[in-house]
């Protein structure tokens, strides 16, 4: 430690003399010799950790300038336009939809078609004379002194029970016309009519269910004559009838010139087998 030494002050009145510098003394503490391989080790080994403290603080600001200086200044990035979200429909129930049942199917309708054949004991024809014939042909017209009019008749028995008639032809053929009856008589009608099981002078004049429902034809052309005879037929059926019965006879009846049209018969007498039919188609 250094010290100053200081004069002692000059007695009053006594001039002080300037004083002479006085030399610091400095202490200086001595350093120790070096001495042995200890010392030297440990020199050595400063002087190391040293070179490596300032290397690797080199080294560090180095990589560090470096990587600064290779670093590239980031681009900016546009923050994106965010797009205005849609806003999220409802979604609409949908309806029950209930199961549309499904029709029950209705059975395929098989038809059937059956030919009655005409009974020979009732069909022919009865005369205003009361005169008649049931053995030959069936025939309609006229002479000077009487009128003519023609009978048939079918057995509707074998039709099954409950069957539904879906239609009825009757059917028969013309085998010859004498004289003009279509020109002087009109045409031929069909009457309706239940004379039950036997042909009698009294069927020529009996009251008919329907008269005169139909034309069975107005020509002289020798084939079949077909008529409708659908209702007639369900009727027999409704009303139980085990016959279906019918009636010739022309528009104008009225004596006069010989005119009459003649059809085959159940018998078959003229020979031509086209005998009486009733047609009927049912399920």
């Amino acid at each position: 430690m250094n010290e100053e030494q200081q004069a002692p002050a000059p007695p009053q009145g006594q001039t002080q003399q300037p004083q002479q510098p006085v030399q610091e003394k400095r202490l200086v503490t001595p350093v120790p010799k070096e001495g042995g391989k200890g010392s030297k080790k440990g020199l050595v080994l400063a002087i190391i950790v040293l070179i490596l403290i300032l290397a690797g603080g080199g080294s560090f600001f180095f990589a560090r300038s470096r990587s600064q200086e290779e670093e590239p200044t980031p681009t900016p990035t546009e923050a994106p336009t965010p797009t205005p979200e849609e806003p999220e429909e409802t979604p609409t129930p949908s309806p029950t939809v209930s199961p549309t049942p499904k029709p029950t199917p209705t059975p395929t309708v098989v038809s059937k078609t059956m030919t009655l054949s005409a009974s020979a004991t009732l069909d022919g024809w009865r005369a205003s004379n009361g005169g008649g014939n049931s053995t030959l042909y069936i025939q309609a017209g006229r002479n000077n002194t009487l009128i003519e009019r023609g009978f048939v008749s079918f057995d509707i028995s074998s039709i099954p029970a409950g069957a539904t008639i879906e239609s009825a032809t009757l059917r028969l053929y013309q085998t010859e016309v004498i004289g003009d009856p279509y020109g002087s008589l009109g045409s031929l009608k069909i009457d309706h009519l239940n004379y039950g099981d036997s042909l009698e002078n009294a069927d020529y004049n009996a009251s008919s269910i329907s008269a005169s429902f139909a034309t069975l034809t107005s020509n002289a052309t020798i084939e079949w004559k077909d008529v409708n005879v659908t209702d007639r037929l369900k009727d027999d059926i409704t009303n139980s009838r085990s016959r279906s019965q019918y009636r010739l006879k022309f528009a104008t009846e009225a004596t006069g010139a010989d005119a009459w049209s003649r059809f085959e018969s159940a018998d078959n007498s003229v020979g031509t087998g086209n005998t009486p039919q009733l047609v009927v188609k049912y399920h």
